[in-house]
């Protein structure tokens, strides 16, 4: 698969209800937590390598939003998403006014769709949710369901990215 470079020089604010958010460290967390992904043991089966970066969005998602909190950049919404009908499905991560408006998403696997050749990391909705339309959750990472416990992989995944960011 490709890996695809996200830093930018470019710098957006976006407001939001905890203030001033950097959109640069923002897209340099995605990145430090693709990189540390890559970085991570391969017999430890943290996320799917081959065919990268499909079949790997929860596991990203996860990591990305552990990180982004962990460095105050806020707590993300995490959204897993399925095509009407479908079994497959898609996850990405919202910024939400309080209103419920997402103001700015990231979907760091957005590339393994046709017709998209880099992650989305940007204002409002990812190109995804138009595909993507029956959200099966939507709120905090830490209360999803599937995020299993210390043993299991979306957790081991967060200490991973962690232990390679530190």
């Amino acid at each position: 698969g490709r890996r695809v470079g996200l830093r930018t020089s470019s710098v957006t604010i976006i407001s939001d209800k905890l203030g001033l958010m950097d959109y640069i460290a923002v897209r340099a967390t995605v990145e430090d937590v693709i990189d540390a992904m890559w970085a991570t043991d391969p017999k430890e089966r943290l996320f799917v390598r081959d065919g990268w970066p499909a079949a790997s969005c929860e596991n990203v998602a996860v990591a990305v939003a552990a990180m982004l909190e962990e460095r105050g950049l806020g707590q993300w919404t995490f959204v897993q998403a399925s095509r009407p009908g479908g079994l497959s499905g898609h996850a990405w991560l919202e910024w939400q006014a309080t209103d419920g408006t997402v103001e700015f998403s990231i979907d760091p696997t957005l590339h393994q769709f046709a017709g998209h050749r880099d992650p989305f990391i940007g204002d409002g909705l990812t190109p995804a949710a138009n595909e993507f339309t029956d959200v099966n959750y939507r709120g905090s990472i830490w209360e999803w369901p599937y995020l299993g416990t210390e043993s299991q992989i979306f957790r081991r995944l967060i200490r991973a990215v962690r232990e390679q960011v530190a």
